[in-house]
C-alpha cells in the first residue's frame, strides 16, 4: 500500500516530468537545470524517509541523461 507521502511524491516527480519536457521543448536551458535540481531534492527527501527511490532514481538518470552504472559480474573460477 502506497502511503499518501509516497502518492504525492508520485504526483509531484509526474508534475517535474511534464515541465521538464516542456522547458526542454522551449530550450529553457536554466529552467531545465532548475526542475532537475528539484527533481534530485525530492529523491533525497524520499530517501530520508525511507522511502525506495529505485523508481525515481531511474526516472533522474533518464532526465539527466546519466549512463547508468552496471555493477560487473562476479567471475568464476579460471579454468
Amino acid at each position: 500500500m502506497t502511503s499518501e507521502f509516497e502518492a504525492e511524491l508520485d504526483r509531484r516527480i509526474a508534475d517535474l516530468q511534464e515541465r521538464l519536457r516542456a522547458a526542454r521543448a522551449a530550450d529553457e536551458d536554466y529552467l531545465v537545470e532548475s526542475l532537475v535540481d528539484e527533481l534530485q531534492g525530492l529523491v533525497e527527501i524520499a530517501g530520508d524517509n525511507e522511502v525506495d527511490t529505485a523508481e525515481m532514481q531511474r526516472i533522474l538518470a533518464a532526465e539527466t541523461g546519466a549512463i547508468p552504472i552496471v555493477p560487473e559480474a562476479q567471475r568464476g573460477p579460471s579454468s
